[in-house]
């Protein structure tokens, strides 16, 4: 079977790293992928992205020959003109509609390349204009599809109704996900609306080596500085413990962001410029390299719901690192209790600076706490969250319609 994956920018660029591994599983369970990002950058970061290169088709978001075919086709294809009508009356804002009124001439010439190459499913990330895209293809030549939806783009309501119902079937990666979509689109659709998480690569040998005497005790945060994921609360954790007697503690921000200037002026008006260490963007197998060689004793993830309702689904970052025997913090929030319940991790509540130090206290000092996290959350993600087995429900989902 041929199927096509309609990203935003994977493979290209710093981001996504969780559908680009989805696709890697994909090609390696030997299925014939076609993928089209929606605006990609032409920066290759993650080595992995490598062996995807030959199946990606790299276009820009507008030219001349996307814009003369979107011409063509409004002129002899009445059902452009039908499905530009649909959005007009079901995007439920002027943004919303002119973000789904800019991704079309693309979409309309991707729709004629997957007819030549012979497409028999699509399958979108994100139910914003990725969606978008697909749904629109769909209506032009008939072919099925499908899309994952993950967290913001929930709560954007991008005809989110309208792409349900002609969706073959619509996967959320989280139960708190699910509730939320059905809430939008009405529990007629609940049959349709699946849960199915992520995955993760699972390393072959598995050990905890984490819950031991440290010489520092280094916290890391693999997250972009954006408001949701709460770097504020853990700096001011840092803070905490550092005043509580805390020695040898060191704390590892991985990403990158509109927040970081923020951040990094907390950093130096808290004075833990020598505790605070900002890596950047790691690519992906970095990062991975890293967990490997047990230089990261805990991942905190301090996530938080803004005032715009923006919160977590189930992050990734979580299960990496619960895959290699490392111990997780995290709050309350999205879909992330349904990652760490029944102690696979230690949850607090969102935006308590009180609680998020004590539990990263109590990671360093409570050894047998300690393993018992770290066992909980890898038979967590081998159970749940594999990314081959998980991969395959997907495929079985596709190749069942």
């Amino acid at each position: 079977m041929k199927i096509a994956y309609i990203t935003a920018y994977t493979p290209f660029g710093r981001k996504e790293t969780f559908v680009l591994e989805e696709m890697l599983a994909i090609t390696e369970l030997g299925i014939e992928l076609v993928i089209v990002p929606r605006n990609p950058p032409k920066e290759v970061f993650h080595k992995e992205s490598r062996n995807l290169l030959n199946l990606a088709i790299w276009l820009p978001l507008f030219n001349w020959k996307i814009f003369s075919s979107f011409l063509w086709t409004l002129f002899f294809r009445p059902r452009l003109w039908h499905m530009l009508w649909m959005m007009i009356c079901h995007s439920r804002s002027l943004k919303v509609l002119a973000k789904n009124l800019i991704v079309i001439p693309k979409t309309v010439f991707i729709a004629s390349l997957f007819k030549q190459k012979g497409i028999e499913h699509i399958h979108a990330h994100w139910a914003s204009t990725t969606a978008t895209m697909a749904l629109v293809i769909s209506e032009l030549t008939d072919i099925p599809w499908s899309f994952t939806l993950h967290r913001w783009d929930i709560t954007e309501n991008n005809m989110l109704k309208l792409k349900v119902n002609r969706a073959t079937f619509a996967r959320c990666i989280c139960k708190d996900g699910r509730d939320e979509v059905l809430k939008i689109v009405g529990k007629i659709y609940k049959e349709k609306v699946i849960v199915l998480h992520l995955g993760v690569r699972v390393p072959e040998m598995l050990s905890v080596q984490f819950c031991k005497a440290y010489t520092d005790f280094v916290i890391a945060c693999p997250a972009n500085f954006v408001i949701t994921k709460g770097h504020y609360f853990l700096i001011e954790a840092c803070a905490l413990l550092m005043k509580r007697g805390a020695k040898n503690i060191k704390c590892l921000l991985i990403g990158d962001g509109p927040l970081k200037a923020e951040i990094r002026e907390q950093i130096e008006r808290r004075r833990l410029y020598k505790i605070v260490t900002f890596l950047g963007s790691l690519p992906h197998n970095n990062l991975m390299r890293m967990y490997e060689r047990n230089e990261v004793n805990a991942i905190v993830l301090p996530s938080i719901v803004t005032s715009k309702r923006e919160k977590e689904g189930i992050p990734v970052a979580l299960m990496e690192a619960m895959a290699y025997g490392i111990p997780v913090v995290s709050t309350v929030t999205g879909g992330i209790p349904e990652l760490l319940q029944n102690g696979a991790g230690l949850l607090v509540p969102p935006g308590s600076v009180e609680a998020l130090a004590d539990a990263i206290s109590q990671i360093i000092h409570d050894e047998k706490l300690c393993r018992k996290i770290t066992q909980k959350g890898q038979e967590r993600i081998r159970s749940e969250f594999n990314l081959y087995s998980n991969v395959q429900q997907l495929l079985n989902l596709i190749l069942c319609i």
